[in-house]
């Protein structure tokens, strides 16, 4: 990154133009007041929409969810479906009663060859419905291909069931090799779900884990196989992959960073200055310009493949237990990675390692470091900003989507609601809940930071979101297949993250106002830091409010109230797919 050129007529908007006018920084530092007290008051007002929403969702909890609980770590007497069933129903369970109060126990399965066979015949019964569904003038399938899909499907059908008796048979013997440490356990009402969600088990907490089950449709069953050790092996290297991918991310990000400048480009490209100079004279802003859309589109395009890697290692090693979770989980990391590759790499203007050793040697140096590059860095986030506004655009297009469903149309000849139904859903780490969140809030993080330092960047964020809430308006609701819903996580999550900007705002505007003054700590720095203390008394005040479970009145109001489900809400089992009765 190089500052902005003198002649640039954004740097008079900007923090930098006010180093003859001292006594500006005091409104400076009032703004950074006025900033948090208004972001965390509207927080709070959201924050109460989402409570009430959140209860309504507790309530009304589709199928079988609002009943059942996940148990992890089982001992190995526990594991079949009758002996997890008696051990909490009947006079010798753990609840004492002699009524049924347990609906359905389940034991999840090893089922690695009968999942095997189950996919194979999967495979072939969408070949078949391919070669058979056919739109209309694009002739039939030749008969033969026809007659050999059904006949393999039909033995396909006959080896999944009879694999499907043998891992029963191990379920009846409690068989190690077979019953997995989790299962579900499903109650005849939300009370007796909630009494056991608050209770201990067992001596041994490591064992009998009780959580909320994610929906039924939306459970990775391969990740609640593994036993604990197991889980832990595969955490740990979850870990050193995502500490290897932010090594390998870092010098590269800062090596982009530092070949998109046009003097870097002028000094190592001889040819370049002839040509850019003849630009420039017919075109006196094509510099500017080029340079602009040179760094923030080679880093985007760079940060695109981002969110597969960091997607893939947390579906591979970390035991997310559904793939909203797995979503959950990306939304954070990949925040945090555009967190610090994105926002603090190019506000220190220089690599992570550099900035480290030099903050080492001198912590002071911190501030100094703030000050000095967070006001040039701010016409990056400009162009990045404004970068933003076609790639939302794009996203409408849906063109992974678009052109797998003219690939059925045109090669398999499928009817239109078929081509549809093949074509989705769209990739679930580029364009997922995850991958949104943390682009979303990074933008908010780009907006916050640099409001008082480039208040302009306030119009470019405004269009952002406004086309962003139409694109994903129309995507969410009209265009993509629904999403598992996890009750307000990602709300949890963002309200965290928004907090974290907010401090890290205070911290950076403390610094560029410290550097700004002619002492160390100066006034306007002062009060701009004190600015911290409304922020953790928002921040205290939001996170004491109960919202992961239903408060206990309103549960026994809604369950008095509850009418007789619906076979809607009836729906939803907590049951492997292979393990089905059906084939």
């Amino acid at each position: 990154l190089v500052s902005p050129p003198e002649e640039d007529w954004l740097i008079r908007l900007d923090m930098g133009s006010m180093s003859d006018r001292p006594e500006l920084l005091w409104l400076h530092a009032a703004f950074v007041w006025f900033v948090v007290v208004a972001v965390t008051w509207l927080l709070y007002d959201a924050h109460q929409d989402f409570l009430e929403r959140r209860f309504t969702w507790l309530k009304n909890i589709p199928g079988s969810q609002a009943t059942t609980i996940l148990l992890e770590n089982i001992p190995n007497h526990l594991r079949s479906d009758a002996a997890l069933e008696d051990y909490f129903q009947g006079p010798n369970g753990v609840f004492m009663r002699d009524s049924k109060i347990v609906q359905n126990a389940y034991i999840v399965r090893r089922t690695k060859t009968l999942r095997k066979k189950w996919d194979a015949m999967q495979d072939t019964r969408k070949a078949l419905d391919l070669a058979t569904n056919r739109s209309e003038g694009a002739g039939s399938a030749p008969a033969e291909v026809v007659e050999a899909l059904g006949e393999s499907l039909k033995r396909q059908s006959e080896e999944v069931v009879r694999e499907r008796a043998i891992v029963e048979k191990g379920v009846e013997v409690k068989d190690i090799h077979v019953c997995a440490p989790c299962g579900f356990v499903t109650f005849s009402s939300a009370l007796w779900q909630r009494l056991a969600l608050k209770e201990s088990f067992r001596a041994d907490r490591t064992e009998l884990v009780v959580s909320m089950p994610p929906d039924p449709d939306d459970v990775v069953y391969e990740n609640l196989m593994d036993n604990v050790a197991r889980s832990f092996v595969w955490f740990c290297l979850g870990w050193l992959c995502l500490v290897g991918v932010f090594l390998f991310w870092s010098p590269v990000v800062v090596f982009i960073s530092s070949w998109t400048t046009l003097s870097t480009i002028r000094e190592n490209v001889p040819w370049a200055n002839h040509l850019l100079d003849s630009s420039a004279q017919v075109f006196p802003w094509f510099p500017a310009f080029l340079e602009g859309v040179l760094a923030t589109a080679a880093l985007r395009l760079f940060l695109a493949f981002l969110p597969f890697i960091l997607f893939n290692i947390i579906r591979t090693f970390f035991p997310v237990k559904a793939g909203a979770a797995a979503q959950y989980r990306l939304s954070r990391w990949y925040f945090a990675f555009l967190l610090i590759f994105v926002l603090l790499v190019t506000t220190l203007g220089r690599g992570l390692v550099v900035t480290a050793t030099t903050i080492a040697d001198n912590p002071s140096a911190v501030i100094n470091l703030l000050a000095t590059w967070l006001p040039r860095s701010s016409h990056f986030y400009f162009n990045y900003m404004i970068f933003g506004w076609t790639t939302l655009t794009w996203e409408l297009i849906r063109v992974a989507n678009l052109t797998k469903y003219w690939f059925y149309r045109v090669l398999y000849k499928s009817h239109v609601e078929q081509a549809k139904r093949q074509c989705e859903p769209e990739d679930e780490a580029s364009f997922g809940l995850g991958s949104r969140m943390g682009i979303a809030s990074l933008m908010s993080a780009m907006t916050l930071v640099c409001c008082t330092v480039s208040p302009l960047i306030m119009v470019f964020a405004i269009v952002y979101f406004a086309i962003g809430r139409i694109t994903y308006g129309y995507l969410l609701v009209h265009a993509e297949t629904k999403k598992p819903d996890l009750g307000g996580l990602f709300w949890m999550e963002a309200v965290q993250q928004v907090f974290f900007i907010l401090a890290l705002f205070v911290l950076l505007m403390t610094g560029v106002l410290a550097g700004q003054g002619k002492r160390y700590m100066s006034g306007p720095a002062a009060v701009a830091f004190s600015a911290s203390l409304a922020l953790y008394a928002m921040w205290y005040r939001i996170n004491s409010f109960e919202w992961e479970t239903l408060p206990l009145e309103q549960m026994a109001a809604a369950s008095h109230a509850r009418e007789e489900p619906t076979e809607r809400e009836r729906q939803g089992e907590y049951r492997q797919a292979e393990c089905g009765m059906g084939a």
